[in-house]
């Protein structure tokens, strides 16, 4: 029988994604000020709490989701080069269960997509690991590199909204499974919604 680790409704999602639309972009590109009243304060402007501040930050937010905010640069805060969290993580007990890992994915990933619709709009980009136009980006890999992607099918689903300007940002939901599977090796599934600035593709 298939695991499930983590399982956000679409409902879920679209309210989570509710909560990003009035959040301050480039203050939070900008990165976090040091741990202390200064973060709290900071974390209160989006409706967040600060619930690790290690090398990344994390926070809760509004909905109950826990965010991660990934510093550009490792041992400093800022800037903020990703925003990012897990809506469902799926994998499989048995080999005989790997297909079927792959089939919730894609419905997941699907009913997300959907959800998602109402709040972001359509979708720059929506589709699979093998299609010709799936973007690829300038720099600073963001998912796998096309001969690797091809290999791993990774990610195996993805849609891209893209909003410009300096209040905008770039919104990827992909399907991500790792490295391509050996025989005998079980499946897994994480669906992840990622936020980038706006000059990151």
């Amino acid at each position: 029988m298939t695991n499930l680790s983590i399982d956000r409704s679409p409902e879920q999602l679209a309210e989570e994604l509710r909560g990003l639309e009035h959040v301050d972009w480039p203050a939070v590109w900008a990165g976090p000020p040091n741990p202390g009243q200064a973060l709290d304060d900071w974390c209160a402007l989006f409706g967040w709490k600060p619930t690790s501040a290690e090398r990344v930050l994390t926070v809760r937010s509004t909905t109950g989701q826990s965010i991660a905010l990934w510093p550009a640069q490792e041992a400093t805060w800022a800037p903020i080069k990703q925003l990012s969290w897990t809506s469902w993580d799926m994998w499989a007990d048995y080999t005989s269960e790997n297909d079927a890992v792959l089939a919730h994915a894609a419905a997941t990933w699907g009913a997300y997509v959907a959800a998602a619709r109402p709040v972001l709009g359509e979708p720059a980009f929506a589709g699979g690991w093998d299609d010709p136009a799936l973007p690829e980006l300038a720099h600073d890999q963001h998912w796998l590199p096309r001969g690797l992607r091809l290999k791993d099918m990774d990610p195996y689903r993805m849609a891209v909204w893209r909003e410009s300007g300096p209040e905008g940002r770039i919104t990827v939901l992909a399907v991500s499974l790792g490295a391509a599977l050996e025989p005998g090796e079980l499946r897994s599934a994480r669906i992840n919604v990622r936020c980038y600035p706006p000059e990151a593709v």
